[in-house]
């Protein structure tokens, strides 16, 4: 970036940044809520890893958490492998996910544990996908090792805002970010966002399909920054119109930097 270039970007908001387009240089960004790869039933755009990186560098992301959709929808070590290769390819860039298979239950803690040793930094469920529920017992070992490195744990399907509340408490150690919620509206999901704002480690994350005018605000001022992560779900979604979410908030820049990346920061400092 050209020195002029570097000085307006430092003297404007992050919403005037946005607005003009300017790569997010100097506010730190972390994806929390990327997937690897192609999935089978809908086209994307840039899903691997260099691709993924290219879209980072146009939009001045710094890093994003990467889980693999073949892990998701098909094999846990061999989409577990994917990401970690992933990770080594682009360092400090593309962190990697261990995802677990609840259905294969006797391998998933030694195939955690393989990943976490291996340079994996949180863990991903997808109880949707894999079609059971998350207060299940093939889903245990992943709270177990996510709890005693105290390591992020993203989740699409939390089960009731009673069970997660629940689950959180036995599990203190770990860093529970329920996915999409974030992207919802807080009226209707008020319980599960009481959870976030009451529980310390229970976190929302911002990818949404649909945005309705007001919810993101609102979330906020229920939840409370601290609490939100920004996640993009790409490439099945768009990154910028997840960021432009934050962004164009009406909220502080202060908070708006604490959703797009110190907040998930800090969770990985706990890493052990």
């Amino acid at each position: 970036m050209a020195a002029g270039a570097a000085t307006q970007t430092a003297t404007q908001s992050l919403r005037e940044q946005a607005l003009d387009g300017t790569p997010l240089h100097g506010t730190l960004v972390i994806d929390n809520h990327c997937h690897l790869g192609p999935a089978p039933h809908f086209y994307q755009t840039y899903n691997d890893a260099a691709g993924m990186v290219a879209t980072m560098d146009r939009i001045g992301m710094d890093q994003a958490c990467v889980f693999s959709t073949m892990a998701i929808m098909f094999d846990m070590r061999e989409g577990n492998d994917r990401s970690l290769e992933a990770a080594r390819q682009y360092p400090g860039r593309l962190l990697a996910y261990g995802v677990p298979d609840p259905h294969e239950a006797d391998l998933v803690r030694d195939e955690l544990q393989r990943c976490i040793d291996a340079g994996a930094v949180g863990i991903k469920m997808h109880a949707g996908v894999a079609q059971y529920p998350f207060e299940g017992p093939g889903y245990r070992p992943a709270f177990e090792l996510a709890d005693r490195h105290r390591l992020p744990l993203i989740s699409h399907g939390t089960g009731t805002p009673d069970t997660l509340r629940r689950i959180a408490r036995e599990y203190p150690g770990c860093h529970f970010i329920v996915a999409h919620a974030a992207g919802a509206n807080p009226h209707k999901t008020i319980d599960l966002v009481m959870v976030a704002a009451e529980e310390p480690n229970v976190y929302l994350d911002t990818a949404a399909s649909v945005g309705y005018r007001g919810d993101f605000t609102e979330m906020v001022r229920l939840a409370g920054a601290n609490k939100i992560l920004y996640g993009s779900d790409m490439p099945w979604t768009c990154a910028t119109y997840q960021l432009g979410r934050v962004l164009l908030s009406p909220i502080t820049d202060a908070e708006k930097r604490r959703i797009l990346g110190e907040n998930l920061a800090e969770l990985f400092k706990t890493k052990r």
